[in-house]
């Protein structure tokens, strides 16, 4: 696979739910390593992709990123606080068998 960065002016688009940043925009030809042979033209695929890792994945426009971009944020789940009372359970009398 080959693939570029493709720059846009700042603003373009909106910003990651998690870092506040603005994804960077790839489009790629040709397949990955991952994918089955293909004999046929394979078009230009694109991801966008934010400097804390979260990325679309390839679709095959840009318009088709954007929205993936915005439901990605809506997708997400909310990290969990981790409870601070957490106590192991006991049986109360024997265990009869």
């Amino acid at each position: 696979m080959k693939q570029r960065q493709i720059t846009h002016a700042p603003g373009t688009f909106s910003a990651c739910a998690t870092c506040s940043k603005e994804p960077r925009h790839y489009a790629a030809t040709g397949s990955t390593t991952r994918e089955g042979v293909t004999f046929a033209a394979i078009p230009e695929r694109h991801q966008l992709e934010c400097l804390c890792r979260r990325c679309t994945g390839w679709q095959p426009s840009l318009a088709e990123a954007e929205r993936a971009w915005g439901l990605l944020g809506e997708t997400l789940p909310l990290p969990l606080v981790a409870p601070t009372n957490v106590r192991p359970l006991r049986a109360k009398g024997r265990v009869q068998g």
